[in-house]
């Protein structure tokens, strides 16, 4: 038992408290049940309705991705009347909360490690979906603008803000530490390099059984990989979203800078960080000459003299 202890000392385990990720304090969008059309979920809305309303994550997403096989094509001719169930779908999914490493574990025990990457693949999927009900409504020719205009407003692009926002401060921190000494610099070697354990904590240990050793060392290294892993998937997602979603904006507000800027903010990006997103996502060409404004337009003007 001392061995296992030792090695314990080798293999640096830090186990620290888990706070609430960042993603799950955000406000609830708008109820695509605003617009008169979509006032009246289906069954299969309300029992996806159910499974957030109940904190039953696991089962929303597990039911989530049953829901979307069932949906019909859409297309531009039919566009106008088949977006109710797809719609209310967007908006759940854009509701529901990302999992933190705690909440997966916490949430449902009795589903056991399916697909933790449900809730990312979901709304990734939305968004894809969003991104073409957005083009079919907007050059829709069958709904009234003043409906198109509440459906890209209010609804599907504050969805897709949503996501993309959730994606971009989802990273978490990695409480879990596993460290070899000989990776380690000399110095780092020579002073505690395990603050974090307690005398408690290493007592608890001490007096484990070898077979709970191995468990928590095996949570633990899978509690590093579901979040390094997570970590980088949502720094992929969010470069391709940004782009998908500046193009939408740039679509869908020609020439009003004001929207653009205004649906950027609510997607999580601040004024500062605004045009260094357009530059590395839209770029500047005659479509999008006019989200270049002021000092970034100046200096974007004198880079592009120094290229000639």
């Amino acid at each position: 038992m001392n061995h296992m202890v030792s090695s314990l000392h080798t293999v640096v385990i830090c186990l620290l408290a888990f706070w609430t990720h960042p993603a799950l304090a955000d406000a609830v969008p708008e109820s695509p049940a605003c617009i008169d059309q979509y006032k009246k979920p289906s069954a299969a809305i309300q029992k996806l309705s159910g499974f957030l309303k109940e904190n039953r994550l696991k089962s929303f997403y597990i039911e989530a991705k049953k829901h979307s096989l069932t949906f019909t094509l859409t297309t531009q001719d039919n566009v106008h009347t088949e977006l109710n169930e797809k719609i209310w779908h967007c908006y759940l999914a854009a509701s529901a909360p990302l999992f933190s490493f705690k909440t997966y574990k916490s949430m449902e025990p009795d589903i056991h490690r399916d697909d933790d990457m449900a809730d990312i693949h979901c709304k990734s999927e939305v968004c894809l979906l969003i991104e073409k009900y957005a083009g079919l409504v907007n050059n829709s020719d069958k709904i009234r603008e003043p409906v198109k205009k509440q459906i890209l407003h209010r609804l599907l692009l504050p969805y897709y803000a949503r996501i993309l926002k959730q994606f971009k401060t989802a990273h978490e921190h990695n409480p879990y530490r596993m460290i070899e000494d000989k990776d380690l610099p000399a110095a780092s070697q020579k002073r505690d390099i395990a603050p974090e354990i307690s005398g408690e904590r290493l007592n608890q240990i001490r007096h484990m059984n070898i077979e709970d050793i191995k468990k928590m060392i095996n949570d633990v290294a899978y509690g590093e990989s579901f979040i390094d892993t997570r970590n980088d998937v949502f720094g992929n997602e969010t470069r391709d979203m940004e782009k998908s979603f500046t193009e939408i904006l740039v679509s869908v507000f020609p020439g009003q800078y004001a929207k653009v800027e205004g649906f950027l903010l609510e997607a999580g990006y601040s004024k500062e960080e605004i045009p260094a997103l357009i530059d590395r996502t839209v770029g500047r060409n005659n479509k999008t000459d006019f989200l270049y404004k002021g000092k970034h337009r100046s200096t974007h003007d004198k880079l592009f003299k120094k290229k000639k």
